[in-house]
Protein backbone atom coordinates (compact mmCIF):
# COMPACT_ATOMS: atom_id res chain seq x y z
CA UNK A 1 0.00 0.00 0.00
CA UNK A 2 3.05 2.61 0.37
CA UNK A 3 3.26 5.11 2.96
CA UNK A 4 0.49 6.03 5.60
CA UNK A 5 0.13 9.57 7.12
CA UNK A 6 1.16 10.54 10.26
CA UNK A 7 -0.32 12.26 13.06
CA UNK A 8 0.95 13.21 16.13
CA UNK A 9 -1.22 13.78 18.76
CA UNK A 10 -0.03 16.99 21.41
CA UNK A 11 -0.02 14.62 24.25
CA UNK A 12 2.78 12.76 22.54
CA UNK A 13 4.37 15.88 21.34
CA UNK A 14 4.79 16.73 25.29
CA UNK A 15 6.12 13.18 25.79
CA UNK A 16 8.88 13.75 23.48
CA UNK A 17 9.73 17.03 25.39
CA UNK A 18 9.72 15.02 29.15
CA UNK A 19 12.06 12.65 27.53
CA UNK A 20 14.24 15.62 25.88
CA UNK A 21 14.41 17.47 29.24
CA UNK A 22 15.57 14.42 31.23
CA UNK A 23 18.15 13.29 29.14
CA UNK A 24 19.19 16.68 28.36
CA UNK A 25 20.42 16.73 32.61
CA UNK A 26 22.88 14.03 31.58
CA UNK A 27 24.49 15.13 28.82
CA UNK A 28 23.90 17.58 25.64
CA UNK A 29 23.85 15.13 22.77
CA UNK A 30 21.27 12.48 24.37
CA UNK A 31 18.33 14.50 23.38
CA UNK A 32 19.43 14.98 19.95
CA UNK A 33 20.55 11.26 19.64
CA UNK A 34 17.09 9.89 21.22
CA UNK A 35 14.51 12.58 19.12
CA UNK A 36 16.68 10.56 15.56
CA UNK A 37 15.43 6.94 17.20
CA UNK A 38 12.05 8.17 17.31
CA UNK A 39 12.04 10.47 13.65
CA UNK A 40 13.23 6.65 12.41
CA UNK A 41 10.96 4.64 14.27
CA UNK A 42 7.82 6.44 13.01
CA UNK A 43 9.28 6.55 9.39
CA UNK A 44 9.08 2.46 10.15
CA UNK A 45 5.65 2.81 11.52
CA UNK A 46 4.48 4.90 8.48
CA UNK A 47 6.11 2.15 6.01
CA UNK A 48 4.99 -0.53 7.84
CA UNK A 49 2.34 0.29 10.58
CA UNK A 50 1.24 -3.30 10.63
CA UNK A 51 4.44 -5.08 11.95
CA UNK A 52 4.37 -4.03 15.25
CA UNK A 53 2.05 -5.94 17.49
CA UNK A 54 -1.00 -4.77 18.99
CA UNK A 55 -0.62 -4.43 22.93
CA UNK A 56 -4.13 -3.30 23.96
CA UNK A 57 -7.05 -1.84 22.70
CA UNK A 58 -6.24 -1.34 19.18
CA UNK A 59 -3.34 0.12 19.95
CA UNK A 60 0.64 -0.81 18.41
CA UNK A 61 3.67 -0.68 20.02
CA UNK A 62 6.97 0.09 18.61
CA UNK A 63 10.23 -0.18 20.38
CA UNK A 64 12.88 2.52 19.60
CA UNK A 65 16.58 1.36 18.97
CA UNK A 66 19.04 2.32 21.99
CA UNK A 67 16.49 4.45 24.58
CA UNK A 68 13.52 2.19 26.63
CA UNK A 69 11.12 4.54 24.97
CA UNK A 70 8.38 2.57 23.05
CA UNK A 71 5.65 4.54 20.21
CA UNK A 72 2.05 3.58 20.73
CA UNK A 73 0.05 4.05 18.11
CA UNK A 74 -3.19 3.69 16.31
CA UNK A 75 -4.05 3.12 12.61
CA UNK A 76 -7.00 4.92 11.50
CA UNK A 77 -7.59 4.07 7.06
CA UNK A 78 -4.57 5.55 5.98
CA UNK A 79 -3.19 7.30 8.72
CA UNK A 80 -1.07 6.58 12.14
CA UNK A 81 -1.76 8.50 14.76
CA UNK A 82 1.03 8.21 17.47
CA UNK A 83 -1.04 8.62 20.58
CA UNK A 84 2.12 8.37 23.08
CA UNK A 85 6.11 7.70 23.42
CA UNK A 86 6.43 6.11 26.67
CA UNK A 87 9.13 4.99 28.84
CA UNK A 88 9.19 1.01 28.79
CA UNK A 89 9.45 1.05 32.53
CA UNK A 90 6.12 3.13 32.97
CA UNK A 91 2.91 2.14 34.77
CA UNK A 92 1.04 0.47 31.81
CA UNK A 93 -1.98 2.46 33.02
CA UNK A 94 -0.86 5.84 31.47
CA UNK A 95 -0.72 4.64 28.42
CA UNK A 96 -4.17 2.71 28.74
CA UNK A 97 -5.43 6.51 29.69
CA UNK A 98 -4.60 7.60 26.21
CA UNK A 99 -6.44 4.89 24.48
Amino acid sequence: MGYYNITILPSAHQDMREARVWYRQHTEDLPKRLMQQIRLGIAKIRATPFAYAIRYKEVHIANINIFPYAIHYLIVEDTVVVIGVFHTAINPEKWKYRA
